[in-house]
């Protein structure tokens, strides 16, 4: 399977969206439960974001096969989806009808204190890859690009949080050096913390 690797920024709207909708449809995260449009606002968001660092896997005809994207500030991208303030409540709103637990989930997840983040660490916040793509290298190829790119902008770790039976995700993180610094729950979420030392 051939693939070129582009930073996020590089991605015109319509790869965003595509990227979104990639989120949104192979990742089960509290992000994908609020919705599409949630998801396409954070992509939109991050996109801007000049501390994000972001990969893309595109194929040949430039579509979103795989990406990993994070920030030292994670939170503040959270926050920044909850700044305009009625378009979040009308999201919420449909939320709260169409799938009620995942708001009780989206407010212990805000209410959660699953560790601070280390000084000089930025958080590995999302990787994925399309189902039609896996076994192919390319989380691998998004990863690297991710980590290479921490260590140019001097970081000295990265950490990030993986659902416990995602076994496939965190082989990928043990082999590229990650170690489980921790356990927690968050909500219905059994997870790891895991932490690379750049």
């Amino acid at each position: 399977m051939s693939f070129r690797i582009v930073p996020i920024t590089q991605l015109s709207e319509k790869q965003i969206a595509e990227l979104a909708s990639l989120h949104h449809t192979v990742m089960h995260s509290l992000l994908s439960d609020l919705g599409l449009p949630v998801v396409e606002r954070y992509y939109q968001i991050a996109h801007k974001d000049v501390k994000v660092i972001g990969f893309c896997a595109l194929s040949e005809s430039g579509n979103p096969l795989g990406w990993a994207i994070g920030s030292p500030k994670p939170d503040q991208l959270n926050r920044h989806l909850r700044a305009a303030l009625f378009w979040f409540i009308s999201q919420m709103s449909r939320v709260l009808i169409t799938r009620p637990r995942v708001v009780g989930q989206l407010w212990t997840s805000i209410r959660s204190t699953s560790g601070t983040m280390p000084a000089g660490a930025i958080e590995l916040t999302y990787l994925g890859v399309d189902i039609f793509a896996r076994r192919h290298g390319v989380g691998r190829e998004v990863l690297n690009a991710f980590l290479q790119a921490a260590r140019d902008t001097k970081y000295r770790s990265v950490v990030l949080s993986v659902e416990a039976e995602n076994k496939d995700a965190i082989a990928l993180y043990t082999r590229a050096g990650f170690e489980i610094i921790d356990r927690f729950t968050e909500g219905s979420f059994h997870r790891h913390r895991m932490e690379l030392i750049l």
